[in-house]
């Protein structure tokens, strides 16, 4: 009799501990996947979610999830920089588009191949020009990218442009000549001076 109860206290005792360790374990699964989630918010850096707007710079963000760590680093600063070459990019090519037209030059093949170097040209002056200055490394692997183009690199990039536009338009010397051609290009020229590139 003794025996058996001696052996229902060992029974007994053993689905005790294997209960109590199990009940953590239960708990715990759902505990970190809220901190996961609640860290892959509060990682968002903040000029992510509101993104920087400075009279001295032009900025672009961009962030990658991949499975290597270095290819991912390599695809947020590269989304961030071109971010910052469509932003030059969109502002000035409307404005070429709409001096070209007003001067007469958008109407040739030597125009056309004009126009496309012109626009390779400035993508690649602002690629050259940017930096990455910060990176946000997330537990879930993202990995977020902040470039900026200084305001110096802007008005380099115009001030090149301008005088390519001018030597093209000076090899037109009868159109160049023309009141309407010089009017436009004077008209350029002050647009790229007062262009901004504040989210307004």
């Amino acid at each position: 009799m003794k025996k058996s109860f001696f052996i229902v206290g060992i029974i007994s005792t053993c689905m005790f501990f294997i209960t109590a360790c199990q009940t953590p374990n239960a708990n715990y699964a759902p505990a970190v996947q809220g901190q996961q989630q609640g860290s892959a918010f509060v990682c968002t850096p903040e000029w992510m979610k509101n993104p920087k707007d400075t009279p001295d710079a032009v900025y672009g963000t961009g962030f990658a999830k991949l499975r290597n760590q270095a290819l991912t680093m390599d695809a947020a600063d590269g989304r961030a920089r071109r971010q910052i070459v469509k932003t030059i990019k969109t502002k000035i090519d409307s404005r070429y588009k709409d001096f070209m037209q007003e001067s007469g030059f958008d109407e040739d093949a030597q125009s056309l191949q004009f126009i496309e170097s012109i626009s390779r040209h400035i993508s690649s002056e602002t690629l050259h020009g940017c930096k990455i200055i910060q990176r946000e490394f997330c537990p879930d692997g993202t990995i977020y990218s902040l470039a900026v183009l200084p305001m110096n690199e802007v008005e380099k990039i115009k001030a090149i442009t301008k005088s390519k536009t001018k030597d093209y338009v000076m090899n037109k010397k009868a159109l160049y000549n023309e009141f309407k051609a010089k009017q436009a290009f004077d008209s350029f020229q002050k647009q790229l001076d007062t262009m901004s590139f504040s989210d307004d």
